[in-house]
């Protein structure tokens, strides 16, 4: 078995995720959200034992959050409390197509997480571990994600650009550390081209990443258009499916919840690729980031009749 599968202990997936968990202002009203959360709440529907690492304020959007997630089955022992700053929230904004922009105050309680004991060894259990980018912003952040990284069996660094909230040097950084990256298409051309790519194609430029960042597994998301897989060279993709689109909010992370509940029960790529572009077209069906999905919808899509 190649080094970066990683075996199952027991039928039950362990899965830990760190960052930010906030408020989503959306125009429809307040809900929860983040990348971590979202990507969290669906592994869970799928059976998994989720966790996050995060960091709340000391207000009442504080027990609301913590409450919020824990209906969505994902534990909040390692969601620690700022004696100061606020919970987080951000503004959505949704242009004609639903694809969403975000407003991201600076600081807030997630900038602040610190690594406890306790949660490196919640690490050290965990199936995978998976990150993104936006929690890197703050130096405090950043080093207790340093602190965590070394306890993780499989790291997964999901790329979500936030301008003006991320450094080149941060990125390659946690790219060279990462297992396995995910990226949606303009991410991969921002970033590749920036660490000097001179390519055009999108194979051209997964490969020039990989090569330079020593990743062994790459997925780039293309909206409707479906998805890439790069593992050790080979190249899989998957085409998506056609759905009236709701909104984009969190349609990338349940793809990614998809795609590593189907890679830790080590099904075949292109099985991992379509049901992953099943999920994610589901949620950019229905509005907000975390709908009820249903397996059997997933399967529907999948394999129609």
């Amino acid at each position: 078995m190649p080094k970066w599968v990683t075996p199952l202990q027991n039928t039950m997936l362990k899965i830990t995720s760190f960052g930010e968990a906030l408020w989503d202002n959306l125009p429809s009203g307040k809900v929860l959200g983040g990348a971590p959360i979202n990507l969290l709440a669906h592994l869970a529907a799928l059976g998994a034992d989720c966790s996050v690492i995060s960091r709340c304020g000391n207000d009442d959007d504080g027990t609301a959050l913590r409450q919020a997630i824990q209906r969505k089955r994902i534990a909040t022992d390692f969601i620690q409390t700022d004696p100061q700053l606020a919970t987080s929230q951000v503004l959505v904004q949704l242009d004609g197509e639903g694809c969403a922009h975000y407003d991201i105050v600076y600081p807030c309680a997630w900038d602040k997480i610190h690594a406890s004991e306790s949660a490196q060894a919640r690490v050290a259990q965990s199936d995978a571990f998976i990150f993104g980018s936006l929690a890197l912003r703050d130096a405090a952040s950043r080093q207790a994600l340093v602190q965590l990284l070394p306890h993780a069996a499989f790291k997964i660094f999901d790329v979500n650009l936030r301008p003006p909230h991320y450094q080149l040097a941060t990125l390659r950084d946690m790219m060279q550390q990462a297992d396995f990256i995910k990226f949606n298409n303009d991410e991969l051309y921002e970033i590749a081209a920036a660490l000097g790519s001179p390519y055009r194609s999108i194979e051209q430029n997964i490969r020039f990443i990989a090569e330079r960042t020593h990743t062994r597994q790459i997925c780039v998301t293309l909206g409707k258009h479906g998805a890439l897989y790069y593992r050790d060279g080979e190249l899989f993709a998957h085409h998506g499916y056609r759905v009236t689109v709701a909104d984009t909010v969190g349609a990338g992370d349940s793809f990614l919840a998809g795609f590593i509940h189907q890679f830790l029960h080590h099904k075949p790529p292109q099985e991992i690729l379509a049901f992953a572009c099943a999920l994610g077209s589901l949620v950019a069906s229905r509005h907000g980031a975390t709908p009820e999905i249903a397996l059997a919808e997933i399967e529907t899509m999948m394999h129609p009749q």
